[in-house]
Protein backbone atom coordinates (compact mmCIF):
# COMPACT_ATOMS: atom_id res chain seq x y z
CA UNK A 1 0.00 0.00 0.00
CA UNK A 2 2.79 2.15 0.82
CA UNK A 3 4.81 1.34 -2.50
CA UNK A 4 1.42 1.97 -4.42
CA UNK A 5 1.35 5.72 -2.91
CA UNK A 6 4.38 6.57 -4.41
CA UNK A 7 3.44 5.03 -7.47
CA UNK A 8 5.27 1.71 -7.52
CA UNK A 9 3.02 -0.77 -9.50
CA UNK A 10 1.51 -3.79 -7.62
CA UNK A 11 0.11 -7.03 -8.57
CA UNK A 12 -3.61 -7.56 -8.08
CA UNK A 13 -3.81 -9.79 -5.83
CA UNK A 14 -1.98 -8.03 -3.34
CA UNK A 15 -3.98 -5.16 -3.97
CA UNK A 16 -6.99 -7.07 -3.54
CA UNK A 17 -5.63 -8.53 0.00
CA UNK A 18 -4.97 -5.07 1.16
CA UNK A 19 -8.42 -3.80 0.07
CA UNK A 20 -9.96 -6.72 1.60
CA UNK A 21 -8.06 -5.96 4.87
CA UNK A 22 -9.17 -2.02 4.76
CA UNK A 23 -12.93 -3.23 4.68
CA UNK A 24 -12.53 -5.32 6.82
CA UNK A 25 -11.22 -2.65 9.41
CA UNK A 26 -13.31 -0.19 8.16
CA UNK A 27 -15.95 -2.79 9.81
CA UNK A 28 -14.99 -3.45 12.97
CA UNK A 29 -14.11 0.39 13.36
CA UNK A 30 -17.61 1.02 12.76
CA UNK A 31 -18.93 -1.51 15.09
CA UNK A 32 -16.83 -0.18 17.73
CA UNK A 33 -18.10 3.90 17.38
CA UNK A 34 -22.18 1.63 17.36
CA UNK A 35 -21.09 0.11 20.69
CA UNK A 36 -19.79 2.66 21.94
CA UNK A 37 -23.16 4.94 21.41
CA UNK A 38 -24.78 2.40 22.96
CA UNK A 39 -22.85 1.91 25.95
CA UNK A 40 -22.99 5.89 26.44
CA UNK A 41 -26.56 5.89 27.27
CA UNK A 42 -27.42 9.88 26.73
CA UNK A 43 -23.80 10.96 28.33
CA UNK A 44 -21.26 13.22 26.57
CA UNK A 45 -19.20 11.93 23.87
CA UNK A 46 -15.50 11.64 24.56
CA UNK A 47 -12.66 13.94 22.61
CA UNK A 48 -11.61 10.16 21.75
CA UNK A 49 -14.95 9.09 20.32
CA UNK A 50 -15.07 12.32 17.76
CA UNK A 51 -11.09 11.56 16.72
CA UNK A 52 -12.12 7.77 16.14
CA UNK A 53 -15.75 9.06 14.63
CA UNK A 54 -13.52 11.31 12.03
CA UNK A 55 -11.05 8.81 11.27
CA UNK A 56 -13.94 5.96 10.38
CA UNK A 57 -15.51 9.37 8.11
CA UNK A 58 -11.98 9.74 6.30
CA UNK A 59 -11.26 6.18 6.27
CA UNK A 60 -14.60 5.02 4.81
CA UNK A 61 -14.43 8.04 2.30
CA UNK A 62 -11.27 7.32 0.93
CA UNK A 63 -12.37 3.43 0.44
CA UNK A 64 -15.43 4.87 -1.80
CA UNK A 65 -13.22 7.28 -3.68
CA UNK A 66 -11.01 3.86 -4.41
CA UNK A 67 -13.72 2.09 -5.76
CA UNK A 68 -15.26 4.88 -8.05
CA UNK A 69 -12.10 6.30 -9.56
CA UNK A 70 -9.08 3.99 -10.59
CA UNK A 71 -5.69 4.46 -8.97
CA UNK A 72 -6.94 6.51 -5.87
CA UNK A 73 -4.83 5.04 -3.00
CA UNK A 74 -5.33 4.92 0.73
CA UNK A 75 -3.00 6.71 2.30
CA UNK A 76 -0.83 4.35 4.90
CA UNK A 77 -1.26 7.41 7.58
CA UNK A 78 -4.96 6.72 7.43
CA UNK A 79 -5.09 3.49 8.42
CA UNK A 80 -2.40 4.23 11.01
CA UNK A 81 -4.18 6.94 12.52
CA UNK A 82 -7.82 5.51 12.75
CA UNK A 83 -6.05 2.29 14.30
CA UNK A 84 -4.68 4.85 16.90
CA UNK A 85 -8.14 6.86 17.54
CA UNK A 86 -9.55 3.79 17.91
CA UNK A 87 -7.22 2.43 20.60
CA UNK A 88 -7.42 5.51 22.44
CA UNK A 89 -11.00 5.77 22.84
CA UNK A 90 -10.75 1.84 24.29
CA UNK A 91 -8.32 2.87 27.21
CA UNK A 92 -9.59 6.51 27.23
CA UNK A 93 -13.32 6.00 27.15
CA UNK A 94 -13.72 9.76 29.20
CA UNK A 95 -17.47 10.78 28.93
CA UNK A 96 -16.91 14.85 28.50
CA UNK A 97 -17.81 17.09 25.37
CA UNK A 98 -20.67 16.75 23.12
CA UNK A 99 -23.97 16.09 25.10
CA UNK A 100 -26.53 14.15 23.21
CA UNK A 101 -29.45 15.91 24.73
CA UNK A 102 -29.12 18.61 23.07
CA UNK A 103 -31.76 20.32 20.94
CA UNK A 104 -31.24 19.74 17.22
CA UNK A 105 -30.05 23.05 16.03
CA UNK A 106 -27.29 22.27 17.82
CA UNK A 107 -26.54 18.79 17.04
CA UNK A 108 -27.21 19.74 13.42
CA UNK A 109 -24.21 22.60 13.79
CA UNK A 110 -21.79 20.03 15.51
CA UNK A 111 -22.53 17.47 12.74
CA UNK A 112 -21.67 20.30 10.02
CA UNK A 113 -18.54 20.91 11.58
CA UNK A 114 -17.58 17.03 11.73
CA UNK A 115 -18.14 16.75 8.50
CA UNK A 116 -16.87 19.54 6.98
CA UNK A 117 -13.11 18.31 9.27
CA UNK A 118 -13.30 14.87 7.59
CA UNK A 119 -13.49 16.87 4.11
CA UNK A 120 -11.44 19.09 4.70
CA UNK A 121 -9.01 16.43 6.14
CA UNK A 122 -9.04 14.02 3.25
CA UNK A 123 -8.59 17.62 1.02
CA UNK A 124 -4.95 17.93 2.74
CA UNK A 125 -3.88 14.15 1.63
CA UNK A 126 -5.28 14.49 -1.94
CA UNK A 127 -3.00 18.01 -1.03
CA UNK A 128 -0.27 15.86 -0.13
CA UNK A 129 0.06 13.59 -3.44
CA UNK A 130 -0.62 16.11 -5.76
CA UNK A 131 2.74 17.76 -4.08
CA UNK A 132 4.36 14.24 -4.88
CA UNK A 133 3.14 13.51 -8.18
CA UNK A 134 4.20 17.63 -9.11
CA UNK A 135 7.78 17.27 -7.68
CA UNK A 136 8.34 14.10 -9.66
CA UNK A 137 6.99 15.34 -12.56
CA UNK A 138 9.40 18.41 -12.02
CA UNK A 139 12.42 16.32 -11.86
CA UNK A 140 11.78 14.19 -14.66
CA UNK A 141 11.79 10.56 -12.55
CA UNK A 142 12.40 7.59 -14.73
CA UNK A 143 9.28 6.04 -12.22
CA UNK A 144 6.54 7.76 -13.53
CA UNK A 145 7.04 5.87 -16.53
CA UNK A 146 5.73 3.00 -15.11
CA UNK A 147 4.09 4.44 -11.92
CA UNK A 148 0.11 3.64 -10.47
CA UNK A 149 -0.26 7.53 -9.57
CA UNK A 150 -3.16 8.71 -10.63
CA UNK A 151 -2.72 11.55 -13.96
CA UNK A 152 -1.82 14.86 -12.07
CA UNK A 153 -5.34 16.89 -13.25
CA UNK A 154 -7.35 13.88 -11.96
CA UNK A 155 -5.74 14.92 -8.20
CA UNK A 156 -5.93 18.43 -8.55
CA UNK A 157 -9.41 18.56 -9.81
CA UNK A 158 -10.58 16.16 -6.88
CA UNK A 159 -8.46 18.38 -4.19
CA UNK A 160 -10.22 21.78 -5.28
CA UNK A 161 -13.59 20.10 -5.50
CA UNK A 162 -13.11 18.90 -1.81
CA UNK A 163 -11.89 22.09 -0.58
CA UNK A 164 -14.90 23.49 -2.22
CA UNK A 165 -17.26 21.24 -0.69
CA UNK A 166 -15.64 21.19 2.68
CA UNK A 167 -15.91 24.89 3.01
CA UNK A 168 -19.43 25.45 2.05
CA UNK A 169 -20.12 22.81 4.68
CA UNK A 170 -17.64 24.95 7.64
CA UNK A 171 -19.44 27.92 6.27
CA UNK A 172 -22.64 26.33 7.04
CA UNK A 173 -21.51 24.92 10.22
CA UNK A 174 -20.56 28.50 11.48
CA UNK A 175 -24.10 30.14 9.72
CA UNK A 176 -26.00 27.26 12.03
CA UNK A 177 -23.89 27.96 15.11
CA UNK A 178 -24.98 31.74 15.13
CA UNK A 179 -28.53 30.84 14.66
CA UNK A 180 -28.99 27.74 17.48
CA UNK A 181 -26.00 28.45 19.99
CA UNK A 182 -27.14 31.51 22.11
CA UNK A 183 -23.69 32.96 21.88
CA UNK A 184 -21.19 31.68 19.54
CA UNK A 185 -18.23 34.19 21.79
CA UNK A 186 -19.53 33.35 25.12
CA UNK A 187 -17.00 31.98 27.18
CA UNK A 188 -15.69 28.09 26.05
CA UNK A 189 -16.80 29.13 22.31
CA UNK A 190 -15.20 32.05 21.53
CA UNK A 191 -11.95 30.94 20.66
CA UNK A 192 -13.73 27.75 18.90
CA UNK A 193 -15.74 30.58 16.79
CA UNK A 194 -12.66 32.79 15.73
CA UNK A 195 -10.09 30.03 14.79
CA UNK A 196 -13.06 28.12 12.52
CA UNK A 197 -13.71 31.84 11.26
CA UNK A 198 -10.14 32.13 10.54
CA UNK A 199 -9.80 28.76 9.28
CA UNK A 200 -12.93 29.44 6.85
CA UNK A 201 -11.57 32.83 5.31
CA UNK A 202 -8.52 30.30 4.47
CA UNK A 203 -9.67 28.22 2.75
CA UNK A 204 -12.50 31.09 0.77
CA UNK A 205 -9.11 33.00 0.07
CA UNK A 206 -6.90 30.29 -1.72
CA UNK A 207 -10.17 28.75 -3.60
CA UNK A 208 -10.74 32.82 -4.92
CA UNK A 209 -7.01 32.83 -5.79
CA UNK A 210 -7.66 29.54 -7.12
CA UNK A 211 -10.55 30.56 -9.66
CA UNK A 212 -8.78 33.53 -10.79
CA UNK A 213 -4.87 32.77 -11.21
CA UNK A 214 -4.18 29.13 -9.96
CA UNK A 215 -2.97 27.48 -7.03
CA UNK A 216 0.41 26.16 -6.90
CA UNK A 217 0.87 22.41 -5.52
CA UNK A 218 3.18 23.79 -2.81
CA UNK A 219 0.55 26.36 -2.11
CA UNK A 220 -2.35 24.12 -2.03
CA UNK A 221 -0.72 21.70 0.87
CA UNK A 222 0.12 24.82 2.87
CA UNK A 223 -3.60 25.90 2.30
CA UNK A 224 -4.71 22.57 3.54
CA UNK A 225 -2.32 22.43 6.61
CA UNK A 226 -2.99 25.20 8.18
CA UNK A 227 -6.63 24.96 7.51
CA UNK A 228 -6.83 22.09 8.83
CA UNK A 229 -4.23 23.19 11.61
CA UNK A 230 -6.74 25.84 12.77
CA UNK A 231 -10.06 23.59 12.64
CA UNK A 232 -8.06 20.93 15.08
CA UNK A 233 -7.45 23.63 17.22
CA UNK A 234 -10.88 24.85 17.05
CA UNK A 235 -12.31 21.56 17.41
CA UNK A 236 -9.49 20.20 19.98
CA UNK A 237 -7.88 22.67 21.71
CA UNK A 238 -9.83 23.36 25.02
CA UNK A 239 -10.98 19.86 24.95
CA UNK A 240 -7.32 18.29 24.77
CA UNK A 241 -6.44 20.54 28.05
CA UNK A 242 -9.72 19.46 29.67
CA UNK A 243 -9.73 15.96 29.18
CA UNK A 244 -5.95 15.20 28.48
CA UNK A 245 -4.07 17.95 30.72
CA UNK A 246 -6.66 17.92 33.57
CA UNK A 247 -8.25 14.74 33.42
Amino acid sequence: MLRQFFGQAQDNKNTKVAQGSLMLGIAIHLSILILSIQQIDGEKLSLTFVLATLAWLVSASMYMLNKLIKNIVFLPIVCFLSALFVFLHLIFPATTGIDSSMNSGVIAHITLSILAFGILGISMLYALQLSYINYQLKHKRKTMLHSDLPPLLLVEDILYKLMLLGTLILAASLISGFVFVPNMFAEGYAHKTTLSTVALLTFISALIFHHKKGLKARHAIIVNVVGIAFLSLAYFGSRIVQEVIIG
